[in-house]
């Protein structure tokens, strides 16, 4: 109730008038944001809750940072003094990955696919000149080996250890701290937007908005391409993979020097350390706060997963992790709801 008070007062200091309705929008993302829709005798708005204040203010110097660039992020209507509630433009609730369900990988949805890259490019390499990382990034400024150990140990405290299955923190430590050293070695460095899926595209008159890039670092921007690639729940095709692939690199190789087998060696990397990044969440917000999405991606995930270890290009020299996750991989009918 208090939440909706807020919201009322918020948009009555922005249009001189209260609303006629607010309803709260369900939340099944990784998300502890609370959204509600505002209703007025002739548009809607979206109103927000985030008691993280430092997130909040990433949020808002981000999409300041692409409005100029006039990216398709939504518009920030009015902040509130606490900087908790906060009124934006309201993108409808029809997202990419709606679409790909119902369609499948029709030539409306790769069109989409690609119109969504575009815009993730031009966010990278603009963000990177116009965004001050130091002071609004949250929780980190860059993608560094300090993110890397977090994401690790993400995954291994919410994912390895709930999963049961016995490991030797030592030999997997080792492992941890090569792969904190190696990844950071990455060669294209731009806005890292950290979450880039189909479930945060938004799609309206054919077209397609961004949302939720308020956990953006300075970073390797092949991080954003493989998170859209490798969406667990998304399954897209091997070739709709390497067409999307293809069409990135080609603008990447506008921009950047970068040879066809260090790409590659990039890529693969980046596909690795994503997928035990987003098992730590499928861990977190689906064995623990059993919602049922996050469940549901879990052995997809995996599935995905086992590919990439046993992918020719995949030069790490982790073999105890290795060992660890093949292991786990044989699990993933644990993680199926009956």
């Amino acid at each position: 109730m208090e939440h909706l008070i807020q919201l009322e007062k918020l948009y009555s200091v922005w249009k001189n008038t209260s609303s006629i309705r607010i309803q709260p929008l369900s939340n099944s993302s990784a998300s502890s944001r609370l959204y509600f829709r505002l209703f007025d005798k002739e548009e809607t708005y979206i109103g927000v809750y985030n008691g993280d204040i430092k997130e909040n203010r990433a949020f808002f110097h981000f999409s300041k940072v692409f409005q100029q660039a006039e990216s398709h992020v939504p518009e920030i209507y009015l902040v509130s003094d606490s900087e908790l509630y906060y009124l934006i433009e309201d993108l409808g609730d029809l997202n990419l990955l709606d679409i790909l369900k119902k369609e499948g990988e029709t030539e409306n949805v790769k069109q989409l696919y690609k119109k969504a890259i575009d815009q993730l490019f031009g966010m990278q390499l603009y963000g990177n000149k116009h965004i001050n990382f130091e002071l609004f990034s949250y929780p980190r400024a860059e993608f560094d080996s300090q993110s890397v150990l977090w994401d690790l140990n993400y995954f291994k405290y919410y994912f390895l250890k709930v999963s049961g299955l016995p490991f030797d923190e030592q030999l997997l430590e080792n492992d941890f701290q090569y792969l904190a050293k190696t990844l950071g070695k990455q060669k294209c460095i731009g806005f890292m937007y950290r979450d880039f899926q189909a479930r945060n595209i938004q799609v309206l008159n054919n077209d397609v908005w961004l949302i939720d890039y308020q956990g953006g670092r300075k970073g390797p921007m092949l991080y954003d391409l493989v998170s859209i690639l490798y969406q667990a729940s998304a399954q897209l095709s091997d070739s709709f993979r390497e067409e999307l692939k293809t069409y990135y690199k080609v603008k990447l190789d506008k921009k950047f020097t970068i040879g066809s087998e260090t790409f590659e060696q990039d890529f693969i990397s980046m596909v690795f350390i994503r997928i035990i990044q987003t098992l730590g969440a499928y861990g977190f917000r689906g064995i623990i706060e059993k919602k049922a999405y996050f469940i549901e991606s879990i052995p997809l995930a995996l599935v995905n997963l086992d590919k990439v270890i046993k992918n020719q290009y995949l030069s790490l020299d982790i073999p105890y992790f290795i060992q660890i996750l093949s292991k786990l991989f044989q699990l993933k009918s644990k993680f199926v709801i009956k």
